[in-house]
């Protein structure tokens, strides 16, 4: 599977070493081809160049440690997920929120009964974190 949209776009190798370095944390290559590359039998050097796009495209930070760089993701799983969400949804429907509110919804529901309630939760959750403000479907 492959992540593409005008923003970002992540290949599978590129997605793999993200969930890599959100679930384990700072790496250098080494590691994270010791982790991945016996999967699709990339080469040190393909993990190696896939870690320095995902640099360039400022998904990851990285510091010299003795020879090597150790890298760590700079943005979260949620943040990757928002960013594309936002992309495709402002291509599919730049006119109205409430479209790809709704659509979004209709996906919740479908996937399980627990997701609506878990909506709401999150939902009460971040009006919290907001000091009372809404977040009305209905605003563009």
């Amino acid at each position: 599977m492959s992540v593409r949209t005008r923003k970002i776009a992540l290949g599978p190798l590129e997605i793999a070493i993200m969930k890599y370095l959100w679930r384990r944390g700072p790496a250098d290559v080494k590691a994270v081809h010791l982790a991945l590359g016996g999967d699709d039998g990339q080469t040190h050097n393909t993990v190696q160049s896939a870690m320095e796009r995902l640099f360039k495209k400022g998904l990851l930070s990285r510091d010299k440690v003795s020879h090597a760089y150790v890298y760590r993701a700079e943005v979260s799983r949620s943040q990757i997920i928002g960013r594309v969400m936002d992309d495709v949804l402002r291509s599919l429907s730049p006119e109205s929120k409430s479209s790809y509110l709704l659509a979004f919804l209709d996906h919740a529901a479908d996937a399980d009964s627990e997701a609506l309630d878990t909506l709401e939760r999150l939902i009460r959750e971040k009006r919290e974190e907001a000091g009372g403000g809404g977040l009305d479907a209905g605003d563009d």
